[in-house]
């Protein structure tokens, strides 16, 4: 079985870690210190086989030079808008790009201009697919026989101050719980055991409101909120949990 790990999520830096039972890590975004992302898996940094890049906004991408440092493979496909398949360890990662329907990228950087951005379908003999979303508007991808979901879910468009001028911040390029979940409905399956809300904004989402309405859709999957250190069991499809 595998099991995932948050390091670290939200605003100030996101880090999640794959680790299987043969000790093999995936990272999931550098987005904090080279030290916490070391701290967060036991100073195994021998055991990691690579990690993956959403985007390189830095609280995505904040280590990314120093890990390369250290000879970490690093697939960060936004660097060249990459759509290959990549190994890593028993790992196997595809990209694909979150985009609107007509194409264009929904999240922005600072000057307003596009950040390209990608989600990732995580395959692994130990638990089976897993897709890791982040920090982007509407998915219009649909995907089938996915076990757990790691989902960046930022705000509930009730409790935004439409007033403040940074509301359109909020609502460009991140997603809302009410079209997470309708993501996740459109999504869901029998094979469906984990949805793992991430990256909630600190003013603008409430964590038991999330839950409730993400349960309604998961169907009987485990549904949770990201917290740092906090980790879950991912088990693949077939794999009795006793």
């Amino acid at each position: 079985m595998m099991k995932l790990k948050c390091i670290a999520t939200g605003s100030t830096g996101n880090t999640y870690a794959l680790i299987g039972d043969t000790g093999e890590i995936l990272l999931l975004d550098l987005g904090v210190s080279e030290k916490t992302i070391k701290k967060g898996i036991d100073w195994k940094i021998s055991n990691v086989v690579g990690a993956v890049i959403s985007h390189g906004h830095k609280d995505h991408s904040l280590s990314v030079e120093d890990f390369k440092s250290m000879g970490i493979p690093i697939y960060a496909p936004y660097l060249k808008i990459d759509y290959m398949s990549m190994n890593m360890g028993e790992f196997t990662v595809k990209p694909f790009d979150l985009t609107a329907i007509d194409g264009s990228w929904t999240h922005t950087n600072a000057d307003g201009e596009p950040c390209p951005i990608f989600g990732f379908l995580i395959t692994h003999p130990e638990m089976g697919r897993m897709l890791y979303i982040t920090d982007c508007e509407v998915i219009k991808w649909k995907f089938k026989g996915i076990n757990h979901i790691l989902l960046g879910v930022n705000y509930d468009k009730d409790l935004v101050d439409t007033g403040n001028p940074k509301a359109n911040h909020v609502f460009r390029g991140h997603l809302s719980i009410d079209t997470a979940c309708d993501f996740v409905k459109a999504n869901d399956s029998d094979s469906l055991q984990n949805v793992i809300m991430c990256h909630l904004s600190s003013e603008n989402s409430d964590r038991d409101s999330f839950i409730e309405k993400m349960k309604k859709v998961a169907c009987g999957a485990n549904v949770d909120v990201a917290e740092r250190n906090k980790e879950w069991v991912l088990r693949k499809g077939d794999e009795c949990p006793f």
